[in-house]
């Protein structure tokens, strides 16, 4: 965060790096990203909310495959782990039932960790059975979007001055 702070003066800096940062809340980093979007008032939060979208949808791209990937790993830990075991059931019963919109739904909640719905919907769709990549990147472009709306909406509704 320091880093995109340190470097507000430059628009499109700041974007590269914002982007960057929501490939790797995505893939990886188990934060939220929304505390970004709020930053360098320069830019206006259309440009952020459809950076954060493509960001969603780049990192949804590289777990879509990851995620098949750990499934043997993933598997070993769910026999291990009840609680991990009842959410997977879950999380299929969801996705059979709901698919791209249990998707949508769950990753456009404001504050939510990208990481691990990504996984958990990425190994559930063994051999691409459930859900098609360009979809699943696409769904979760306007989900990321949709919660970056939201994300200035509640700002806006709460009267939060966001650039002091």
């Amino acid at each position: 965060m320091e880093f995109l702070e340190a470097n507000q003066a430059d628009p499109l800096t700041y974007l590269l790096i914002f982007y960057v940062f929501c490939v790797a809340a995505a893939v990886f980093l188990p934060i939220p990203v929304e505390i970004a979007l709020v930053a360098n008032p320069g830019i206006h939060i259309g440009v952020k909310a459809v950076v954060m979208g493509l960001g969603k949808g780049t990192g949804a791209l590289a777990v879509f495959f990851f995620g098949r990937k750990i499934d043997e790993t993933v598997g070993r830990y769910a026999h291990k782990w009840r609680w991990y075991q009842w959410l997977l059931r879950k999380s299929d019963v969801l996705i059979r039932k709901y698919g791209y919109v249990a998707m949508y739904a769950i990753m456009s909640i404001p504050g939510m960790v990208d990481t691990i719905p990504l996984y958990i919907f990425s190994i559930l769709n063994k051999e691409g059975e459930l859900m098609k990549v360009h979809w699943f990147v696409v769904v979760n472009i306007l989900a990321g979007i949709t919660r970056a709306i939201l994300i200035f909406s509640l700002f806006e509704l709460f009267e939060v001055e966001l650039f002091g």
